[in-house]
């Protein structure tokens, strides 16, 4: 049967066994931070090398696929780009999670862990809307299984309540 499922997870990158793992990176944030920074220690710098190659740029729309290499258990990573990180917001937050979900719908993934990406300033309250709105814009009532990824165990724990009060 069709639909969206979403769950919260708190897992080392290097651990999360899935189809594909999608994690976002800001136009104007160099090196690299979070998970993104953390794929391209493991890549040894590959990430790195298509950004000065200037084959991704991290505009906001912009999508990677890469393979993992063996480095983490995804079979396929997704970068999605985030634009300016001053001008991150609800909107654009939204503009992101939907060009994950159709990526990685696109590239007949069905069960993704995706990164997520809190917009800052705002609490997930305010921000979870906006990333649950973009995947099911992103699925077209497709099926799509999505495992949240926190940073934290606190952020963990947050996103758990909402995720599990939004039904």
């Amino acid at each position: 049967m069709p639909g969206l499922t979403v769950r919260v997870i708190l897992e080392d990158i290097k651990k999360v066994e899935t189809e594909a793992l999608v994690v976002g990176f800001f136009q104007d944030i160099r090196p690299l931070k979070g998970v993104a920074g953390q794929l391209d220690w493991l890549l040894c710098g590959a990430l790195s090398g298509l950004l000065r190659k200037n084959k991704l740029h991290g505009s906001l729309g912009d999508v990677a696929l890469l393979t993992s290499r063996g480095k983490v258990p995804a079979q396929k990573i997704f970068l999605v780009g985030l634009g300016p990180k001053t001008d991150f917001s609800a909107s654009s937050l939204r503009t992101a999670v939907k060009t994950a979900a159709t990526s990685v719908l696109g590239a007949g993934v069905t069960n993704a862990v995706v990164e997520y990406f809190q917009t800052p300033g705002d609490s997930f309250e305010k921000s979870l809307p906006a990333f649950r709105e973009g995947l099911i814009d992103g699925a077209g009532g497709r099926t799509l299984a999505v495992s949240m990824l926190a940073p934290d165990r606190e952020s963990y724990e947050q996103l758990s309540r909402f995720v599990k009060d939004a039904g």
